[in-house]
């Protein structure tokens, strides 16, 4: 499937007709017993990068913006202004002759309605203002809402463009005559390098000019967002993947605007939006929260309540007994809210239990278990897990299944103590076995049913895939498709302090304590994932996706079929470090029960057993270390 160059709207009618085709037959792997996600029949979005004899051609989409990129005073650029789904983005193309030994790299660039001003700016400069370009260009208009800008010359040199040559460029948006909104808005700070495309940046020097970030920062390959300067944290988890396709802007807009509604009312979570009347009075009847964004917050994880407060930020599984078979009264999971009567009950953390303990140097440490109280039904047999981060959940689909396979050792074969295993989980589409990769437990394996499965349990909403009773779904396909291309499109945070020399020794303690064994740091993303932007990436995780047995300390009452207690899949540890400023405070694991890193790690237990002990007996300073380089990520 191959999008023209024509209109974003287009584009997207085209690629949902693709989504809604059914699915094709899928080789199988692992000797017949598992079926690969994607395969050499899957249908495949274009290329963003494509060389012909003429030119390097990168097409990339782009949203209107509020601010620039390095005003901190206004802390206005990551944020969404209202109506942001509507006649605010644009498709890019940049055609780069020079790579190809011409003199022109041309930027056309398409919007959905028409500019009064079409403003290009390139060639930072920075002297006056951090908004201020050596190169301004009212640019012609070429076509339909279609506009060109021509580049020859490097500024301020004032000399032939080469191979190699930076070209930060911003584009803004200020349309004619919007239907509703503001009129005015910026765009997004883009770095191209002649010859080789768009790169996530950072900003050097008194002046803050842009330079490419080094690839060992793109933690999200091509989807690596720059770095920020806008000083909006709680907004880092928010933006498009870096290398967005034209044809994807706008759905992910859409599915955007989804993730934001109550399902309830209506209601956007960021005031000033209209209500949503499409999508009011779809909650329920029993229900957990009433949005995405309620659980997860700014798109990161959630945070425990206080004590005593239900829990509503979180999902309680619940069962009739260890292995994960349905509670005869609650079901899977315990809904403490209903649209109207009584709802099934509710979950508080009655109180934590603390348990003293000290490093090898003698520094004494506390950890903390939370301890539940239930109203309602009693419950034995359940697993509180808070909401966790969104971004890459796109790219961690992308791997192929035979990457994770060769990381798994079930029976220890190598005993080095760690023995990661796959977990075999249904398609609830095809019934077909697949790799789990999603959740606490790797309990699901398509970002799509993921999705499908959090609307159904913790909010009463019905797709296709989990059509409820009446076998009505309440959410399209199509719109399902644009929530799901939403989370897969969120870009990922490239990796900072690069020079410290603290993260650069944290590094070497990870490495030693064997935390990499798990939380491996490097993956590649296969050819076959429909959206070009996920495909043929080196990506650092920090993740196996494998099951990983952590013993009694972090073990629940309810497991999982295929998935005991005390099994839990690696966490991705990418963007860690940005938890307290997304999410408002610290909190990790499955339950937020650590309060920091280091917690976290003195929780490790089962085969991180060895790992957990090296860094309780390391110097003070080289777990501040390891500490600071996780935080790096």
């Amino acid at each position: 499937m191959k999008c023209p160059q024509l209109s974003i709207a287009l584009c997207w009618g085209l690629i949902l007709s693709v989504s809604a085709e059914p699915p094709t037959p899928a080789i199988a792997v692992s000797k017949g017993s598992w079926v690969p996600l994607f395969d050499e029949k899957t249908p495949l979005m274009p290329e963003t990068t494509v060389d012909t004899p003429q030119a390097r051609i990168t097409r990339i989409g782009d949203r209107a913006r509020d601010r620039h990129a390095r005003e901190g005073m206004f802390h206005a650029y990551d944020h969404y202004l209202t109506w942001y789904w509507e006649e605010r983005t644009m498709a890019i193309e940049i055609v780069d002759e020079v790579a190809k030994g011409g003199t022109e790299v041309i930027f056309n660039y398409t919007t959905l309605a028409p500019l009064g001003a079409p403003e290009f700016r390139a060639f930072y400069r920075g002297i006056n203002t951090v908004a201020e370009y050596h190169f301004n260009l009212l640019a012609p208009l070429t076509g339909p809402n279609r506009y060109t800008a021509k580049i020859s010359q490097q500024m301020p040199e004032n000399r032939p463009l080469r191979i190699g040559d930076r070209i930060e460029f911003e584009i803004s948006q200020f349309l004619q005559a919007p239907k509703n909104g503001r009129s005015n808005y910026y765009g997004t700070t883009m770095l191209y390098i002649v010859g080789q495309g768009v790169v996530p940046w950072l900003a050097e020097g008194t002046l803050l000019d842009s330079a490419p970030l080094p690839q060992s920062a793109w933690m999200g390959g091509a989807t690596t967002l720059p770095y920020q300067y806008s000083d909006e944290p709680e907004d880092r988890f928010k933006q498009m993947a870096g290398n967005i396709a034209p044809e994807n802007a706008q759905p992910f807009l859409f599915g955007r605007r989804l993730h934001h509604t109550d399902f309830g009312n209506g209601t956007h979570s960021e005031p000033g939006n209209p209500v949503f009347d499409a999508h009011a009075g779809k909650l329920g009847p029993l229900f957990t929260a009433r949005s995405c964004v309620e659980c997860h917050t700014q798109n990161g994880r959630s945070l425990p309540p206080e004590i005593g407060a239900p829990m509503t930020h979180s999902v309680t599984q619940v069962a009739a007994n260890a292995a994960g078979a349905p509670h005869p009264v609650l079901g899977k999971v315990l809904q403490p809210l209903a649209v109207s009567g009584a709802p099934e009950g509710s979950a508080a953390i009655s109180r934590y239990l603390e348990t003293a303990g000290t490093y090898a140097d003698g520094t004494a440490f506390s950890l903390r278990r939370p301890e539940y109280v239930f109203e309602g039904k009693t419950v034995d047999h359940f697993s509180v897990r808070l909401a966790p981060p969104l971004v890459g959940l796109g790219l961690l689909e992308a791997i192929d299944e035979t990457t994770i396979f060769a990381l798994a050792d079930p029976d220890d074969a190598n005993g080095d103590g760690i023995s990661g295993k796959a977990r075999r989980v249904t398609d609830p589409e095809t019934g077909e076995a697949r790799l789990g990769r999603f959740t606490a437990k790797a309990g699901e394996a398509r970002l799509r049913h993921q999705i499908a499965a959090a609307l159904d349990n913790d909010m009463g909403v019905t797709t296709s895939i989990f059509p409820g009773k009446d076998a009505k779904p309440e959410l399209s396909d199509s719109e399902l498709e644009e929530m799901t291309r939403y989370v897969s499109l969120l870009g990922v945070a490239a990796r900072r302090d690069l020079g410290d020399p603290q993260v650069a020794r944290g590094a070497q303690v990870f490495e030693a304590a064997k935390c990499a064994a798990c939380h491996v740091p490097e993956l590649a993303t296969g050819r076959f994932h429909p959206l070009a932007e996920l495909r043929n990436q080196t990506i650092r995780p920090f993740t196996d996706l494998l099951l990983h047995d952590m013993g009694p300390g972090l073990a629940d009452t309810l497991g999982e079929p295929g998935a005991n207690g005390s099994e839990w899949r690696t966490p991705p540890l990418w963007s860690i470090g940005l938890t307290a400023g997304v999410s408002g405070g610290e909190a990790y694991l499955h339950d937020g029960r650590a309060r920091s890193i280091a917690e976290a790690i003195l929780w490790h237990g089962g085969e991180a057993e060895a790992s957990r002990e090296h860094y309780r007996k390391l110097p003070q300073v080289d777990r501040a270390a390891l500490e600071a380089y996780v935080k790096s990520l």
